[in-house]
């Protein structure tokens, strides 16, 4: 994974953009990443507060080690025209654009933030929420050096193939999605589970989505961050398994040797970058307390 796209993505809120007082409550919650929402999450008529909104909190609140997102509405909108021209680029980590389905849509998005004051230094999470776009998500993945991460939205996708919100529905597409920010060095991030206080449920959908390779998912409800964080979050007995596999590794290759063993277990060389990973994952969580 390269090192622009890596940062510790447990846990992404989303948080309608036009309520002031929830953008302020989300800058004191534990979540790794904030995202000020313009999109559906807020009233048409309600947008141009909202841009207000959102501006003014980037401004004056303190996010500490939380990424700062903003969710745009779509490229090609006069909405999203808007959203770039009100937004302070400079204090944002990352644009999430919604309904991306072709590596066009990302090019346009490249010249527009280039040309646009602090935006050169902008990353983009792309959200992949139809058919076409999950087909096409290793090509978008690839099409913008700014990408950060792919998200999968599963409303649209399940409205246009008619499958349900499900495990056994939406295994297709999570895996496509993981699949394509694997090979493109970014982070997956998967859908929101919609029980917002169905704890059990909310760990369960999120202990299939790290099965699968997601870095962490997108929730809208306080109440889940603790456990998605939890679940993406390595345990004890992970690190210390991490810790015994590059230990070995390093001590095989100085000594010259291309084979070594933990506990019986034959050290592969190309597991030892997934675990460096567990062990830079327990220690920025354990940074972000």
């Amino acid at each position: 994974m390269n090192d622009r796209a890596w940062r510790l993505r447990r846990s992404l809120i989303l948080t309608p953009g036009h309520r002031g007082e929830r953008l302020a409550k989300a800058a004191t919650l534990a979540a790794d990443s904030l995202a000020f929402d313009l999109e559906d999450g807020v009233p048409p008529d309600r947008k141009p507060e909202a841009r207000r909104v959102v501006a003014e909190a980037l401004r004056g609140l303190d996010f500490g080690r939380r990424e700062r997102v903003v969710r745009v509405n779509a490229i090609g909108t006069p909405e999203f025209e808007e959203d770039l021209a009100a937004l302070p680029l400079d204090r944002l980590d990352a644009i999430m654009v919604p309904k991306v389905e072709a590596a066009e849509q990302l090019h346009r998005l490249d010249a527009r933030l280039d040309a646009l004051p602090g935006g050169r230094g902008t990353g983009v999470i792309v959200m992949l929420e139809t058919p076409r776009g999950v087909l096409n998500a290793m090509v978008i993945a690839e099409a913008s050096r700014r990408c950060l991460a792919l998200f999968f939205g599963p409303g649209d996708y399940t409205l246009q193939t008619g499958g349900a919100i499900s495990p056994a529905g939406l295994a297709m597409p999570r895996a496509v999605i993981a699949a394509a920010a694997g090979a493109a060095g970014v982070q997956a991030l998967d859908a929101p589970f919609m029980g917002l206080r169905d704890t059990a449920g909310t760990r369960d959908d999120a202990l299939l989505a790290r099965e699968l390779g997601f870095s962490g998912k997108v929730v809208f409800h306080p109440d889940q961050i603790a456990v998605v964080n939890d679940v993406f979050t390595p345990d004890a007995a992970a690190v210390a398994h991490a810790e015994r596999y590059v230990a070995a590794f390093e001590a095989a290759s100085a000594r010259g040797e291309n084979v070594a063993y933990v506990n019986g277990e034959f050290v592969a060389m190309d597991l030892v970058p997934r675990m460096r990973r567990i062990l830079a994952t327990a220690r920025a969580a354990a940074e972000a307390g």
